[in-house]
């Protein structure tokens, strides 16, 4: 099916949100730390000076995509499609020094493929959506860079549905930064699946259906995902500017609202309690452990925002995570479901926060999703800021090349160009 131009144009700004996402989690100590470990002869990993087997490479992208919580995602689908499509389709591409829009295409093609699985599925409560659907995702990326027709691109899909993770919804809100491998695990496997394919391996008829309505998940609708197909899933992503669950971000445009109309003196706050909807309310750690649970944490987020002056990569760190007037802060704020919030799920997304001073003063917002979501997208130029603050750290100036060269792939003649303009 051909590919509309705005689709196109929508995807150069995924992929270049997403490229932004895994040079920033590339400096993470855990990630930089695992890819010495498992660099060697292979493809350049992006954003390093280091390269990688085919199949480990994807695992490092993957993982450093989601290192500090940035990438982009799909309410429809339910979860963060991208990263688990851009991590397989960058190695892959690299493999077989395949041109920019051919990346964009296979970048679109995992998109689509695993946001529809995604959208037909009902995952089981306690499973977290990366690493499971997927899968799907990132197996449609490698198919499509290699040239498979649609029958062939199907069966590496039915067989890439048994090569999904059994993920952990708990493992981020414990501490477990374990989460953050999820999918680039599902990278690994979704390229995996098409080389078992090509090697003669057969997945199980109606796999999809069978693992993600019985096994992952607790049902699958098929009539949602036969009506799916034509659907642009890309055009419905939100994108992020902190660096924290996005079901935090209700909360955090919360705050930054009263704090625009008016400065709060932290230390006469005498408590903020947080109102929201069913799932996000479930993200209520007072005292969360280490950088990951911040992230996963509403009253962290919150309070790291108000002493920090910004919910960016720093906010939380281990050093933030650590600091006595950020718990104190923390453990003032309390998070509560709203029936009424989660009956209006999933037209409306909202969170109401109020404010209690010790002399009594009372200030309170409510929310209606956050910037940054479809109906409420980013401006083109506050992307670009993103990425400016993801990759000008380690790439000093020439963030603005690269932010062209990833914002329009089509006009990249060979992406071995894109990975040289990404080295640091």
């Amino acid at each position: 099916m051909p590919i509309p131009d705005h689709v196109c144009d929508h995807a150069g700004l995924i992929l270049a949100d997403t490229l932004g996402a895994i040079v920033a989690g590339q400096a993470q100590p855990e990630v930089r730390a695992m890819a010495e470990r498992r660099a060697g002869a292979g493809v350049p990993l992006l954003g390093t000076r280091l390269a990688a087997p085919v199949p480990m490479a994807a695992f490092l992208t993957g993982f450093a995509g989601t290192a500090v919580e940035l990438d982009e995602g799909n309410y429809p689908a339910g979860g963060h499609p991208a990263i688990h499509a851009v991590a397989p389709a960058l190695a892959e591409a690299a493999a077989r020094d395949a041109s920019g829009e051919a990346l964009l295409v296979a970048v679109i093609a995992g998109y689509e493929a695993g946001s529809r699985v995604g959208h037909a599925t009902r995952l089981r409560p306690a499973a977290h959506p990366h690493g499971t659907w997927g899968v799907i995702g990132a197996a449609a990326a490698v198919a499509s860079l290699r040239g498979h027709d649609e029958g062939r691109a199907r069966a590496a899909l039915e067989l890439a549905a048994s090569l999904g993770l059994a993920t952990s919804a708990t493992a981020s809100l414990r501490g477990g930064s374990v989460r953050n491998i999820y999918a680039g695990a599902a990278a690994q496997n979704g390229l995996l699946a098409v080389d078992l394919l090509e090697a003669g391996v057969t997945g199980e008829p109606g796999g999809i259906a069978v693992v993600f309505g019985e096994v992952v998940g607790s049902a699958f609708d098929a009539a949602a995902y036969a009506e799916a197909e034509g659907r642009w899933f890309i055009l419905e992503s939100f994108l992020k500017q902190a660096s924290c669950c996005r079901e935090t971000q209700g909360a955090l445009e919360a705050i930054e609202l009263l704090l625009a109309e008016g400065p709060v003196d932290p230390g006469q706050v005498e408590g903020i309690e947080v109102g929201t909807f069913a799932s996000a309310a479930l993200l209520a750690e007072r005292a969360p452990v280490a950088p990951i649970a911040g992230r996963f944490s509403i009253p962290f987020t919150v309070a790291t925002r108000m002493l920090r002056g910004h919910a960016w990569i720093e906010a939380f760190s281990a050093e933030a995570i650590a600091d006595p007037a950020t718990r104190a802060l923390t453990a003032k704020v309390r998070v509560i479901e709203d029936p009424a919030y989660t009956a209006r799920l999933p037209a409306e997304r909202l969170c109401r926060l109020t404010l209690r001073m010790r002399d009594g003063g009372v200030r309170e917002r409510v929310v209606c999703g956050t910037p940054g979501d479809p109906d409420r997208p980013l401006p083109e130029a506050a992307l670009r800021e993103k990425f400016r603050r993801s990759v000008e750290p380690t790439h000093g100036a020439r963030w603005e090349a690269m932010w062209e060269m990833a914002r329009h792939p089509g006009r990249i003649g060979s992406v071995a160009a894109l990975f040289e303009a990404f080295r640091p």
